[in-house]
């Protein structure tokens, strides 16, 4: 780790001192305390390149048992770590401030303030550079040297492609060698045992166990069987109204992560949450599935919410524990063993040979890759993790022999990493620096937390780990090193969009462990859990997941990154003087102090989901801040000093009214202030309010943009804004809203961006604009009209629209009847139909929406009748209704009322009615 941490100071000394001489002092003591810290920094670069490179070929190639290694190294991070506040401090001095004690700042061009503070910078700075000219003699004293078969050894190879795709689905493959647990498991949970029966899965820790029971739990059979179903991953230290809440959210299958905020069990009390869990399962025949549970206590606790009817209901047990498993009978409890040799084998050279015809192992390679394998025993998270790692190794024979002398791990570590957690650290140890620094990162966030693609790509921004390359933004490099890790199998991806891209993904426990408990050794991060005794004396990165904060406060002053998951105090704010991110989303906060103004490095603030009203008018002061989300909060308008943060790359401002349904939200935008033209470098804005045409014509100086989301917009605005939008040839996604009902989009003079793959339009559209530019655009993938008064003439230009993959369609459409033509939207996966008041007939001709999976109904008054030509969607997996007239919900009831409509319907393994009872959505399943 320490020459990851070197590395990234040398980049950041380099930047500092180029910055620190293009705004020289001209005060005679300012100056020479400027020259002395400048002149040592240059110094101090020199010897760490060294450094680096020293460290670089030792610790790739060094034993896992050398304490003295590890010892001196662990004492050049610190140092490191010590000079990189210096370099932070000296960077925010030479800008303008100076420090005025700890924790205060002092501002404005006093010399003799700024010069003491360079006096105490270049002391510090000689201090360091002691330490380190002391670390370079204790490095010679004890021998620490480069080994002398380096030149022998291979250089470390980059990863030259990226696996994304297929480790979507890596768990197939995991399942190499278990079809016969497979069987075994549908039939316990399909047998004609009447008494809701407890099936337990156990086995050691990366043996296969959720990826089995994952399989099964989406095996068609298994979905038609019940009523309903729930996936829970229940944690170490389980609190049990908390995995009421998680079971009732999972069985009402929340579909975006905004509606998953709406359904908020918080405020209900243990009973409460017991009845309404009783009562959404009473009279169906449920799944559910607890996910890796450690105390037996657990089914003791939790049995009596799950009601015990008679309609063949099971609950699934998956543990690392035989005692827990005992909590059902004896024949059903399913041990899951490592694969044997063979299979074992089978598997490795999947993954180890994905490019070999057959995906054979080569003869020269045979020997020591089985000798790898062995020592994987037979674990297949193990198997597949050194697998993928080698594939991407050379094929030379002492490579491979070097790989398996280094597969060694202690036996007394905890019995759930034993035979694993080595394998898995060394994939770890040997990613390249910027992915290791992503996966550390990872460490920061609770157990089985659901991690949103673009919240972790900003955070590995604004950390500093992603650097821009060729023309690729910094945002589209980081996404490359998410499909990466996903690849490597150090991240699972939860949730893809339509198009297949990840949208959540989590860390799986066993890595997490590794990764938490190596953070943690390595001063990286530290996830706080309420124990202030386990927090080290020096700390990076903190998350607060749990427990009091007030114990932190000592900790603050030397952060670089806060991450709140609990309940925070604002007065810790004022502490974090040299903090890059701070991220408070979802924390229960109504305000923020006018001291963060003062967090000159800031780099990322998120107050998303928080009850924050306003942001404070210092807010301009955060000249390094690259992302600033609040959306979902109740601010209403941005201060004035928001236009002088040219480094803002994303300024998220979105207003919470209400949720309209299950799949709608509705936001306000955001009134921004004068001299928005001033962030040329913002690539995400919205919600903004179009006040008047300044605001209009300011956009047409944002010319990186690829998010715009721009609101209130009247017909009058909407030439002018065509031409700005125009000028936006980066745009990905585009939201434009009209400011009431009546005003008219007159958006035919647009040019198109090239690029645009998301369009939602909300407003009334300029006569001959659906077969304008509209039905020109190939790329679009993601279209949302609302009150567009489309006719049936109007749809032909959508409807071929090529690489649709998701169409929404809200008040959209006047027509009575609505055909979908034969080779209409072929590649559609997705098709949504909301407040259509005059629909009264849905037709779908043969081949048209051939790749469909979701169709979604919503208050569609008239439709009374299944979509006729329904039984051509034959990969439908899902329709969805709420709010619905009842002859339709009658119709659909049991797979349909009549022989007819069953056959016209035996293909879709989901049909659902969606409800409100007391405030809470609720699932009525019709098959």
């Amino acid at each position: 780790m320490a020459e990851v941490v070197v590395f990234s100071l040398i980049e950041k000394m380099t930047t500092a001192v180029a910055t620190a001489a293009v705004r020289a002092h001209h005060g005679s003591a300012a100056r020479r305390s400027q020259q002395k810290v400048h002149a040592g920094m240059v110094r101090i670069k020199r010897e760490l390149e060294v450094m680096k490179e020293f460290l670089k070929c030792t610790n790739t190639y060094r034993g896992e048992h050398e304490p003295v290694f590890i010892s001196w190294a662990k004492q050049v991070q610190d140092v490191a770590y010590d000079i990189e506040d210096i370099v932070d401090e000296y960077t925010y001095v030479v800008a303008g401030g100076s420090w005025g004690g700890l924790g205060s700042f002092v501002y404005g061009p006093f010399n003799d303030a700024k010069a003491t503070a360079l006096r105490e910078i270049a002391r510090r700075l000689e201090a360091a550079e002691d330490s380190l000219a002391r670390l370079s003699r204790i490095k010679e004293l004890y021998g620490i040297r480069i080994p002398q078969t380096m030149g022998e050894l291979p250089d470390e190879p980059q990863p030259g492609y990226h696996l994304a795709e297929s480790a979507h689905f890596v768990e197939e493959d995991e399942l190499v060698g278990i079809d016969d647990h497979k069987d075994r498991l549908v039939g316990l949970l399909t047998d004609e045992e009447p008494r809701r029966t407890a099936v337990a899965v156990f086995g050691m820790g990366g043996v296969g166990k959720t990826t089995l029971v994952t399989r099964v739990y989406r095996d068609s059979a298994i979905v038609s069987h019940f009523s309903c179903r729930a996936w829970v991953s229940v944690s170490q230290n389980y609190n049990i109204d908390d995995l009421l809440r998680k079971i009732l959210r999972a069985l009402l299958q929340e579909r975006t992560e905004e509606a998953a905020a709406a359904d908020d069990f918080d405020s209900m009390e243990y009973r409460r949450l017991v009845e309404a869990l009783r009562s959404h399962l009473d009279r169906k025949r449920y799944l559910i599935v607890l996910d890796d549970v450690w105390q037996v206590s657990i089914w003791t606790d939790i049995s009596y919410a799950l009601l015990a009817n008679s309609c063949r209901s099971r609950v699934v047990i998956t543990t690392r524990m035989q005692e827990v498993a005992s909590v059902a009978d004896g024949s059903r409890v399913m041990r899951v063993d490592p694969l044997p040799e063979e299979m074992a084998w089978a598997l490795f050279c999947k993954k180890a040979f994905p490019r070999e015809e057959g995906s054979v192992c080569p003869p020269a390679l045979e020997h020591w890759a089985r000798k790898i394998v062995d020592k994987c025993e037979g674990l297949p998270l193990a198997i597949v993790a050194i697998g993928i790692l080698l594939s991407q190794r050379d094929r030379a024979e002492s490579t491979w022999k070097s790989m398996h002398d280094g597969l060694t791990w202690s036996p007394t570590e905890h019995t759930g990493l034993r035979g694993v957690s080595r394998i898995l650290s060394l994939s770890i140890r040997h990613l390249p620096y910027h992915l290791r620094n992503c996966l550390l990162h990872c460490s920061l966030f609770p157990e089985d937390y659901l991690i949103g693609r673009n919240r972790l790509i900003r955070l590995w921004v604004a950390e500093g780990f992603v650097k821009e390359r060729r023309e690729r933004s910094m945002e589209e490099v980081a996404e490359d090193y998410l499909n990466q890790l996903v690849g490597r199998c150090l991240l699972q991806v939860t949730h893809t969009n339509e198009s297949g891209r990840v949208r959540f993904c989590r860390v799986h426990d066993l890595i997490r462990e590794l990764i938490v408990a190596r953070s943690r050794e390595e001063h990286f991060a530290e996830a706080y859990d309420g124990k202030p005794e386990d927090l080290s004396h020096r700390i990076r990165r903190l998350s607060l997941v749990k427990g009091e904060d007030e114990k932190l406060s000592e900790k603050m002053p030397q952060l670089q990154s806060f991450l709140a998951f609990s309940s925070v105090s604002t007065s810790l704010l004022s502490k974090c003087r040299l903090i890059r991110v701070l991220d408070l989303c979802a924390a229960p906060l109504e305000s923020l102090p006018d001291e963060i103004g003062h967090l000159f490095n800031l780099r990322y603030l998120s107050i998303r989901r928080t009850n924050v009203r306003h942001l404070p008018k210092t807010l301009g002061g955060l000249g390094k801040l690259e992302t600033l989300d609040a959306v979902y909060t109740h601010v209403e308008e941005l201060p004035s000093g928001v236009t002088r943060l040219k480094s803002l790359r994303h300024l998220m401002v979105k207003k919470f009214h209400r949720q309209t349904s299950r799949y709608t939200i509705l936001g306000g935008g955001v009134v921004v202030p004068g001299g928005m033209r001033n962030l040329t470098g913002l690539q995400t804005l919205k919600a903004v309010v179009v006040e008047d045409e300044t605001t209009v014509r300011q956009l047409r100086m944002l010319t990186q943009m690829k998010s715009l989301d721009i609101r209130g917009v009247r017909t009058i605005h909407s030439k002018l804004l065509s031409a700005s939008i125009s000028n936006m040839d980066r745009l990905v996604r585009l939201v434009v809203m009209a400011r009431h009902k009546d005003d008219t989009l007159l958006l035919n003079n647009l040019t198109p961006p090239p690029q645009l793959r998301k369009l939602s339009l909300y407003g009334m559209l300029e006569k001959g604009m659906t077969s304008g530019w509209l039905g020109s655009l190939t790329a679009l993938t993601h279209l949302v009209l609302k009150m567009s008064r489309l006719r049936e003439d109007s749809l032909s230009s959508l409807m071929a629209l090529p690489n649709l993959v998701s169409l929404f369609l809200m008040q959209a459409y006047d027509g009575n009847e609505l055909c979908f033509r034969a080779g209409w939207l072929r590649k559609l996966k997705s098709l949504g139909l909301c407040d259509m008041i005059h629909l009264s007939r849905v037709e779908v001709e043969e081949t048209a929406l051939e790749s469909l999976r979701e169709l979604t109904l919503v208050r569609c008054g008239k439709l009374k009748t299944i979509p006729v030509g329904i039984e051509h969607l034959g990969r439908l997996q899902k329709l969805e209704l709420e709010g619905m007239p009842i002859e339709l919900v009658e119709k659909l009831q049991e797979g349909g009322q009549t022989e007819d409509d069953r056959v016209r319907l035996q293909h879709i393994p989901i049909i659902k009615n969606w409800f409100q009872r007391d405030g809470c959505w609720m699932e009525e399943r019709l098959s």
